[in-house]
C-alpha cells in the first residue's frame, strides 16, 4: 500500500494547517461564546468553564477543511463545526463523571468543581445543543449520521465502563479486538462524523464520502492509540494528569494488552498485575516493547487514513488533511 509523501516534520507545523481554516474556527468560537453567554446564573459559569477554546479544535478543523472542497452555505458549515465540537465537549464532561476524574489538561474538571449532579446536567445540555446544531445544517443525512454517532459513543462508553468493572484482573480477559471496538465508539465515531458528515453536507460523491469515512475512522483510532501511549510516555506536565492515569483507574489500554500478549518469560508481568503495585505495573509497561508496538499500530492506522485521501481532489485541502494525519502520531500531548 502506497502512502502519500507529505509529512509534518514537527507538531508546530499544525499551526500552518489550521491557518487554512482560521476564519471558520474563529466563527465557531464566536458561536460557542454566544452559547455560554446565557442569563442563567447557574448554567452560565459552568458553560464558561468547559467551552473556552483551550484545545486544538482538531475535529471541527477537519470539518472546516473538508468544507473547503466545495461551495457550501457558510452558516451550515458553521453549524456542522459547532455541533461536532459541542458533541466532543459533552462527551468529555460525561467521561470525567464516569471516571471520577479531578483534572483534565492540568485544570480541575467540571465534575470536580460542581459535583456529579450538575456536571451530568451540563453534559446533557451540551448534547442537546450539539443535536440542535446538526439539525440546523438542514441536511437529513447529517442528522442521521449524528444519531448513529450518539449511539456509537454511548456503546463505547458502556464498553469502557465494563473494562473498568472488570477490576484488577480485567487485563486477563480484554482482547485487542474489544479494545478497538471500544475506542471506535468512544473516539473514532466523532472523527467519522466530522469527516463523513461534512462530505455529505457539501455534496461530495458517494466514493469520496466513503473515503472520508475510512479516513475519519482510522484517524480517530490512531488518535486514541497515541493517547494511550502518551499516558505512559509523556510527563505529568505534558499530560495535565498523573502518568499512567488509565491504569490507575483500572482502564486497560493497548500497551497493556500488547505487553500481556507478549507474555514475559520471567513471569514479572503476571506477578505485577496480580498485585496492587500500580507504579510497578506502569514501569513494566514503560520498559517493555509494547510502547513501540502500539506506536507501530498507530502508524499503520494513519497510513490507511492517508491512503484514503487519494479519492479526494488534489489541492491544499487534501494536503492539509494528510498533514493532520501525519501529525497525530507525532504529537507529544
Amino acid at each position: 500500500m502506497s502512502t502519500p509523501t507529505s509529512v509534518v516534520p514537527h507538531p508546530d507545523a499544525i499551526r500552518t494547517v489550521l491557518s487554512l481554516v482560521q476564519p471558520g474556527l474563529a466563527k465557531m468560537e464566536t458561536s460557542l461564546t454566544r452559547l455560554a453567554d446565557t442569563d442563567d446564573p447557574i448554567l452560565a459559569p459552568m458553560l464558561s468553564t468547559v467551552l473556552p477554546g483551550s484545545g486544538k479544535r482538531l475535529r471541527p478543523a477537519l470539518a472546516l477543511l473538508i468544507g473547503r472542497l466545495r461551495d457550501v452555505d457558510p452558516e451550515a458549515l458553521n453549524h456542522m463545526a459547532v455541533g461536532v465540537e459541542l458533541l466532543h465537549t459533552a462527551s468529555l464532561v460525561h467521561d470525567d463523571i464516569v471516571d471520577e476524574s479531578d483534572t483534565r489538561h492540568g485544570g480541575a474538571t467540571l465534575f470536580a468543581r460542581v459535583g456529579n449532579a450538575l456536571a451530568v446536567l451540563v453534559g446533557d445540555y451540551l448534547f442537546s445543543q450539539a443535536a440542535q446544531a446538526c439539525v440546523a445544517t438542514g441536511n437529513l443525512e447529517v442528522v442521521r449520521l449524528f444519531a448513529e454517532t450518539l449511539g456509537a459513543m454511548a456503546q463505547g462508553q458502556i464498553d469502557d465502563a465494563n473494562r473498568q468493572l472488570g477490576g484488577r484482573h480485567a487485563w486477563e480477559s480484554l482482547s485487542r479486538e474489544r479494545y478497538y471496538r471500544t475506542i471506535s465508539g468512544k473516539t473514532a465515531s466523532l472523527f467519522v462524523l466530522a469527516c463523513e458528515g461534512t462530505g455529505l453536507l457539501v455534496g461530495l460523491s458517494a466514493a469520496q464520502v466513503d473515503a472520508l469515512r475510512v479516513y475519519g475512522q482510522n484517524l480517530g483510532l490512531a488518535f486514541q492509540v497515541v493517547d494511550d501511549v502518551l499516558d505512559f510516555t509523556a510527563t505529568e506536565d505534558e499530560l495535565g494528569k498523573p502518568v499512567g492515569s488509565d491504569l490507575r483507574q483500572g482502564t486497560i489500554t493497548l500497551p497493556v494488552i500488547l505487553m500481556r500478549d507478549g507474555d514475559l518469560a520471567d513471569g514479572r508481568f503476571r506477578h505485577a498485575f496480580d498485585g496492587d503495585d500500580v507504579d510497578l505495573q506502569i514501569r513494566l509497561v514503560q520498559e517493555s516493547d509494547a510502547i513501540d508496538r502500539a506506536r507501530s499500530e498507530a502508524e499503520t492506522l494513519v497510513a490507511r487514513a492517508r491512503e484514503a485521501l487519494h479519492a479526494l481532489p488534489r489541492g491544499a485541502e487534501r494536503d492539509a488533511l494528510d498533514a493532520l494525519a501525519a501529525y497525530v502520531t507525532r504529537r507529544e500531548s
